[in-house]
């Protein structure tokens, strides 16, 4: 679980705050403009919180896939796949529940796509790099 806060924090926190900085380029527009728009500003709060509770969930599975000598890119799908199920999770709820009768299907198309490109993006970088850590850790721990 250490190894998925001390990597996936930072990472993390960096990839959201980037795409608050830097503009989409489909749509032109930033999370920043989601946050201040009412239609994605309770989400927005939620996948902040629910990102730090998602580490320590998929960290601690990861660790048990390791240790049960599942591959690093299994876990790595594994590790992704489930911190990005309970952010975006979390987010398409918070906007079902915070837009009564505006365009919900319009509003629930951003965060599907997210899920997919991130989901996608992440198995294949910080996921990889912090399944090998974690398994890197297993190793020592059985030899000392």
């Amino acid at each position: 679980m250490k190894i998925s806060y001390l990597i996936g924090l930072p990472l993390g926190l960096f990839a959201i705050f980037s795409a608050l900085l830097f503009p989409t380029m489909g749509s032109g527009e930033s999370l920043a403009g989601f946050i201040l728009n009412e239609s994605y500003g309770i989400a927005s709060i939620g996948l902040f919180i629910s990102f730090v509770i998602a580490l320590g969930i998929a960290g601690r599975s990861a660790s048990v896939n390791i240790a049960k000598q599942k591959s690093v890119l299994e876990t790595s799908f594994r590790y992704t796949i489930t911190v990005n199920a309970i952010i975006w999770s979390v987010f398409i709820l918070l906007t079902i529940i915070s837009n009564d009768q505006k365009d919900l299907w319009f509003l629930l198309i951003p965060p599907f796509i997210a899920f997919l490109i991130s989901t996608f993006v992440t198995a294949f970088t910080f996921g990889l790099l912090i399944s090998y850590l974690i398994k890197t850790k297993h190793i020592k721990k059985r030899f000392y």
